[in-house]
């Protein structure tokens, strides 16, 4: 149900029910500008009667712990056989475009068995401090040129990332309890702050939200998956 004003008591003056806010498309639209009208009061009616109800999960984001997840997911026959390029016997004879063209590929299996609408695209740097990340604001998965040696590390960094951008399109959805919690902790997401004496302050409160505890649950996955007689 949606709801744009106080119901009315029986009995209510009139003088009451002017001070309601009418909603309503201004008369020159066309049916398809009314229809994108009607569509966005909807979707932000939906989306304040939600949070009110979603806020209250704040208190289950922090403090989490991976042995408490129970990953629903099923690495299937194309993943298998792309995990298969990244054994160390296989890839250290790959060159670089070799290596982003089966990186590319990983992403894309994983984008389609994740329900993902639109595949990040997959960018690279030189970094000494991370290993990637992902980027909402331009959907990209970006990747530490460093670490492509050690393809078990760089397939663990993907996963992680991907399961980012699965996280952001999730939270974006709120269909489930899990978008709830999503979307919750992203919009109170705990960064940790660099100490000029080396170190990170508030490290322990990024590691134990939500989204980093869901991230590494899932990329463990793929970890289990590449551990090779």
């Amino acid at each position: 149900m949606i709801r744009f004003s106080d119901i009315t008591e029986k009995g209510t003056s009139p003088e009451k029910i002017e001070k309601h806010t009418d909603i309503k498309p201004s008369g020159g639209m066309t049916d398809q500008e009314a229809d994108t009208f009607w569509k966005a009061e909807f979707q932000k009616a939906h989306d304040e009667v939600s949070l009110d109800e979603y806020d209250t999960l704040l208190s289950e984001v922090f403090n989490r712990s991976e042995d408490e997840l129970d990953i629903d997911f099923v690495i299937g026959d194309r993943l298998v056989k792309l995990l298969d390029q990244f054994s160390p016997e296989t890839w250290e004879y790959m060159d670089d475009s070799e290596r982003y063209e089966i990186i590319s590929e990983f992403v894309s299996a994983l984008s389609e068995d994740l329900g993902l609408e639109d595949i990040p695209e997959v960018a690279v740097f030189d970094d000494d401090d991370a290993y990637g990340f992902y980027s909402p604001s331009d959907n990209t998965i970006n990747l530490n040129r460093q670490y492509y040696d050690d393809p078990v590390e760089l397939v663990n960094t993907i996963a992680h990332e991907m399961r980012h951008a699965y996280q952001e399109y999730r939270a974006g959805l709120l269909e489930t309890r899990e978008d709830a919690l999503y979307r919750v902790n992203l919009d109170n997401y705990i960064s940790p702050i660099p100490l000029p004496g080396g170190g990170w302050l508030f490290f322990t409160d990024y590691q134990d939200q939500y989204v980093e505890v869901d991230a590494r649950a899932f990329a463990n996955l793929f970890t289990e998956a590449m551990k090779y007689e």
